[in-house]
């Protein structure tokens, strides 16, 4: 009689073991999908972030082009009066775009917020520029918003 009680306990056990295995395998996939989920949030992010980085950069291109080769289209933003300002600034960045993407890409582009001219030394030759540069890549998102002076 007692080796009968024995038997049966071992069938409790190895359910019990069972049962364990698997809430750790569940909870150990959810916690992988979970991690892989935000790293690729995190990756996208980065990813717009240096979009808007690319942004800033043909930006400065662009300025650094223009004192020199039209220093009066610089001279005509920087007295701009609050009236032109929105149409001038608009024109100035409406060609700051992304070339056009091949096919089977990522839906990715940047550009330029807005912009303005703030304090204008004229006896050092320097300005500054208050920046807001967008990048976007797959549905996310990143602005810089930077502060710059420049010289000419």
């Amino acid at each position: 009689m007692n080796r009968l009680r024995r038997k049966g306990l071992a069938m409790p056990i190895v359910f019990g073991l069972i049962l364990c295995l698997s809430v750790w395998v569940i909870s150990l996939s959810w916690t992988m999908s979970n991690s892989r989920h935000r790293f690729q949030k995190v990756i996208k992010m980065r990813r717009a972030y240096f979009m808007a980085r690319s942004a800033l950069q043909h930006f400065f291109l662009k300025i650094k082009i223009m004192q020199r080769r039209a220093p009066q289209a610089m001279m005509a933003l920087e007295k701009a009066d609050a009236q032109h300002w929105r149409l001038l600034s608009q024109a100035f960045i409406e060609d700051i775009v992304l070339p056009a993407p091949e096919e089977n890409t990522v839906s990715a582009h940047y550009g330029i917020g807005s912009f303005s001219i703030g304090t204008v030394d004229l006896a050092r030759g320097m300005f500054t520029l208050e920046i807001t540069a967008l990048g976007r890549i797959d549905g996310v998102g990143e602005s810089i918003h930077r502060i710059q002076r420049l010289s000419r």
